[in-house]
């Protein structure tokens, strides 16, 4: 900044240019360079994180025009054993959704038990079991949300735990399937 002294006001005309401190001149679009450098670095990071949420045994993969196993348990009206497919809500829901995957329907008849152990080593992709939110089993393996709740039972699907993908196609699948579901079952 210059002063005046006495009635002599300095102007940075009437001085030598070495006395002059001008501020540096900063490019008009200088904020916006900035700003566009730490979106680049915020975003560059994600740029080699194609196709999330991920599947790492690609099981939405195989699945998808492929086979979906299911594995299940009577547990009447949930799911009824038959000569043929299982009937009941939940195997109406797996075979419903087996079909927005163009995908066919393996059944494997089984106790709870032998089913989420085979859900853990990945035999199975989906159990199906009049099973609630409630089940033990919960730590190790992923279910649904509940897709329908009866008095205070919230009814679930189980799922192969980390297949993120898979897991939120059968998600999606359910969320669009709650008007259609029946209001309450009886069991």
């Amino acid at each position: 900044m210059l002063l005046p002294i006495g009635n002599y006001h300095p102007t940075p005309t009437s001085l030598p240019q070495s006395v002059v401190r001008r501020p540096p001149r900063s490019h008009p679009f200088s904020a916006w360079r900035a700003l566009r450098e730490l979106l680049w670095v915020a975003l560059l990071p994600l740029l080699g994180c194609d196709g999330f949420p991920k599947d790492p045994e690609h099981t939405l993969d195989q699945v998808r025009n492929g086979t979906l196993v299911v594995g299940y348990s009577e547990n009447p009206p949930w799911v009824v054993k038959t000569t043929g497919t299982p009937t009941g809500p939940e195997a109406e829901l797996v075979e419903a959704f087996a079909r927005t995957l163009s995908a066919r329907v393996q059944w494997r008849n089984d106790t709870e038990q032998n089913l989420f152990e085979a859900l853990e080593r990945r035999q199975v992709h989906v159990v199906v079991a009049g099973l609630t939110d409630q089940n033990p089993w919960k730590e190790k393996v992923a279910f649904t949300r509940p897709y329908m709740e009866v008095g205070k039972e919230k009814h679930v699907l189980a799922s192969i735990q980390g297949e993120n993908a898979f897991i939120v196609a059968l998600e999606r699948f359910l969320h669009q399937q709650e008007a259609a579901l029946p209001p309450s079952v009886q069991p």
